[in-house]
């Protein structure tokens, strides 16, 4: 009787090791998978893999496409680096100039082309990026 419960035991403990290896390995969603870097990081050794970059929109650099509105071209800006971002969905209500973002997607030829953009609210979120103490993306390995 021990010996059926030890096998059913380790039967499920297996099976339980091999989801969560698989699952990790073969993500059901792409998207899901991208490394938050730097803006010079990503500009310096152009990567052209899934990323995330956090900054602010540089005043006055937010552009509407006239002909769709949910296409929008801004500059992400930071510290000293800068980098165009096209995004063409649905903007939060809090994009603006001057606001938080960090936003995901690809670099292609120079401008990064964003399928996430997500605004920070310093009310209901701790930390800011304008203080770049907060994050250091050096101890993150590309």
């Amino acid at each position: 009787m021990n010996n059926k419960i030890y096998s059913l035991v380790i039967g499920v403990v297996s099976v339980i090791l091999f989801w969560i290896g698989w699952v990790s390995l073969n993500p059901a969603n792409k998207k899901a998978m991208a490394q938050f870097i730097s803006v010079q990081n990503l500009i310096n050794e152009n990567v052209s893999k899934r990323t995330k970059l956090g900054g602010l929109v540089k005043n006055g650099s937010i552009e509407i496409s006239e002909l769709n509105q949910l296409e929008c071209v801004f500059i992400l800006k930071e510290g000293d680096a800068e980098l165009a971002v096209n995004y063409n969905k649905t903007r939060p209500d809090l994009f603006k100039d001057g606001a938080e973002v960090i936003v995901t997607g690809e670099y292609l030829n120079g401008i990064f082309y964003a399928d996430e953009l997500q605004t920070k609210c310093a009310s209901r979120y701790e930390g800011d990026l304008r203080n770049e103490s907060n994050y250091n993306l050096e101890e993150i390995d590309i």
